[in-house]
């Protein structure tokens, strides 16, 4: 069994307002907001975690990226969102904000507007997975709300995604 080699990746994210207010569906942010979301995307940053899963030396395949926000961000958004459901869908697309922004930061081809492309895990990505803490779903996900697992470095986007069939932005569809 080839297993990866697990390495911490240093992303450098950073608050893009547009990307947020694209995904918030926002034309424009109360300063109150702001102010909120500020406080949160300092307090998260380190419940971020990033890793290179690289295939052994002599091993032939694909080397991937992880990069996930810890069950803490979710707690903060789910508590967030029983407050305020508003303030809740915000500050859940600032945590899917995060996650891409930091993604970009290590594959640069994410900021122009391509996909980051979510592979079907093989053996030694779930055991890598496991051994990270988290776990696959069939569904393609993992038991983190906000993640992100896709080639490294950048290889493709449609043609590589195990989504494809179900994503409404797939370019291979008819």
């Amino acid at each position: 069994m080839n297993s990866l080699k697990i390495t911490e990746a240093s992303p450098k994210p950073e608050f893009n307002i547009f990307y947020f207010a694209e995904l918030n569906g926002s034309t424009r942010i109360e300063h109150s907001l702001m102010e909120s979301l500020e406080k949160r995307w300092n307090e998260w940053v380190p419940f971020l975690k990033a890793y290179k899963l690289k295939q052994p030396e002599d091993g032939k395949g694909t080397d991937f990226l992880l990069l996930f926000l810890e069950k803490d961000v979710e707690d903060a958004v789910e508590d967030i969102w029983q407050e305020t459901p508003t303030e809740g869908l915000a500050h859940h697309n600032l945590a899917i904000t995060l996650i891409m922004s930091a993604a970009q930061s290590l594959l640069p081809e994410l900021e122009e507007g391509k996909c980051a492309p979510l592979p079907k895990p093989g053996e030694a990505a779930l055991e890598a997975f496991e051994s990270l803490g988290l776990t696959w779903n069939a569904e393609g996900t993992v038991n983190r709300q906000y993640a992100v697992f896709t080639p490294f470095p950048y290889s493709g986007g449609c043609e590589v995604c195990y989504l494809e069939e179900n994503c409404p932005k797939s370019k291979l569809k008819r």
